[in-house]
């Protein structure tokens, strides 16, 4: 596996989610963030972690990314085989993004339970930043990814 032309898959499908799920325009905290990463980041990476990690050998997990001092996760992400971050809106990053202001916690031992809370439940509508969202959409795109990393 070739780890730029894989960075370079993975940030082109999610400029493609940003194309099809946009950017929240609402006032608050995560105004302008890609839609996809406010709610339902968390079935996205658990769909995520399931298809790579069915495919490949060197492994992914879940990060939590959590408020400082507090118990409130604010985002779900994926870390690669590399150490870096990857979620569907912004793609591939490093922890550099979120360590002024928040805690990084990684899952390195799946847990069901503790991701159903972390992302306030798993299998919800996202009326207010993602109204559009599809988990058979996104499963369908992730599994295409993974297909086009795998060649």
């Amino acid at each position: 596996m070739n780890i730029n032309s894989t960075i370079e898959i993975l940030n082109s499908r999610s400029h493609e989610i940003n194309e099809l799920y946009g950017f929240v325009n609402a006032p608050g905290d995560n105004f302008g963030e890609p839609a996809i990463n406010s709610g339902p980041c968390a079935p996205f990476a658990k769909i995520f972690y399931e298809c790579w990690n069915a495919r490949f050998i060197d492994k992914v997990n879940i990060v939590f990314i959590m408020v400082r001092n507090s118990d409130e996760c604010w985002h779900v992400l994926i870390r690669l085989p590399n150490h870096m971050l990857f979620d569907g809106g912004i793609g591939v990053h490093s922890d550099e993004k979120y360590i002024d202001k928040f805690d990084i916690e990684d899952m390195r031992e799946y847990n069901l339970e503790t991701l159903e809370k972390c992302a306030y439940g798993l299998d919800r509508k996202y009326p207010q930043y993602c109204p559009n969202f599809s988990l058979d959409v996104v499963t369908n795109l992730i599994n295409g990814t993974l297909n086009k990393i795998k060649q």
